[in-house]
């Protein structure tokens, strides 16, 4: 029978392990192990988990590597034919492990399950149903935000995966690391969608895999402004995917609108964050999208040719917010 390793990084999210914990507990299909990758944290995390959840392995880490990096020290340690990396803000319906090693098992080239993830613990509205992705190199929830009214119940391949929750086939990985270190957290997993889908796999959504998602719970630790704090890692990283993978022709014809969706942010860094939060981001966003464009030119980028038909493409005036008849 193939084993199963799921994957937890934390980072003082001591409030919210004991139900995630007891969620994975309750599980109808157990998993072989659970290992909890801490991120340096000051609030007796690794303390809480010894001492309640002997049964987790922790990996106590001496500084905070970040998400992307914290998964590939989890996964490097793990000894599951499916590694199952879920955020410390999540509680797992008791079926969430055995619906996802179900479909999986049913197909190898499934390279990636997802779960339905809900905003709220009654279900009621959808988080994400699976990702999708654009032509600006934006990354986002299927559904996001949608009152569950069963549309999103039907097991169905979907262009991308989210890093919330996601079970991921051991092979897939062809000896490299999970995520890109480099990113720290977000966008990391558009990053692995692309490169699954560059080597044949499919991403496959499964509805009768349930887990809530209590929603930048991390973020709100580490920053008083969490939204700016998430789009300067989101812009970011963005750039260097979209350098490192993206077509020269479809990033000719999304130039403008690239630089638009930076600017507004950008915009937004100067007016909220002040000038030194807006130059680091501006800084940022050139360190990175050099590191992609090298990355191309070094040979370390994928063929397309699996994942552009998934790709949607935003028009001027949704990213302007307006309605259009083109749509997304």
């Amino acid at each position: 029978m193939p084993k199963v390793s799921v994957i937890i990084v934390n980072y003082n999210g001591q409030h919210l392990l004991g139900e995630l914990f007891e969620s994975l507990a309750r599980q109808t299909r157990l998993a072989d192990e659970v290992i909890m990758v801490d991120n340096a944290s000051t609030d007796r995390s690794v303390d809480h988990v010894r001492e309640h959840f002997p049964w987790v392995t922790v990996i106590e880490l001496l500084t905070n590597t970040g998400f992307a990096e914290g998964n590939n020290i989890g996964v490097a340690k793990a000894q599951g034919d499916y590694v199952a990396l879920s955020n410390s803000d999540t509680v797992m319906d008791e079926r969430w492990l055995a619906e996802l090693m179900q479909v999986l098992e049913g197909d190898d080239r499934i390279g990636a399950g997802v779960p339905k993830i809900s905003l709220d613990a009654l279900g009621r509205r959808i988080c994400q149903a699976g990702a999708e992705f654009n032509n600006l190199g934006n990354l986002w929830g299927r559904g996001f935000n949608q009152r569950d009214n069963g549309q999103f119940d039907t097991v169905t391949e979907v262009p991308g995966l989210t890093a919330c929750s996601v079970m991921l086939r051991r092979k897939v990985f062809e000896g490299e690391p999970v995520f890109d270190p480099s990113f720290f957290m977000y966008y990391e997993e558009l990053d692995l969608t692309l490169r699954l889908r560059a080597r044949g796999y499919s991403i496959v959504y499964v509805p009768t895999a349930v887990v809530y998602h209590k929603l930048m719970q991390s973020v709100q630790k580490v920053s008083s402004q969490p939204e700016l704090f998430q789009q300067f890692f989101c812009n970011r990283n963005r750039m260097k995917i979209v350098m490192k993978y993206y077509p020269f022709t479809v990033l000719l014809r999304s130039s403008p609108l690239i630089l638009l969706s930076l600017a507004y942010w950008d915009w937004r860094f100067l007016r909220e964050g002040g000038i030194r939060f807006f130059l680091r981001a501006l800084v940022a966003q050139t360190q990175f999208a050099l590191q992609g464009l090298t990355d191309r030119l070094r040979g370390k980028t994928v063929n397309p040719e699996n994942w552009l038909p998934w790709m949607k493409h935003q028009t001027l005036r949704e990213v302007l917010g307006l309605k259009s008849s083109l749509g997304a």
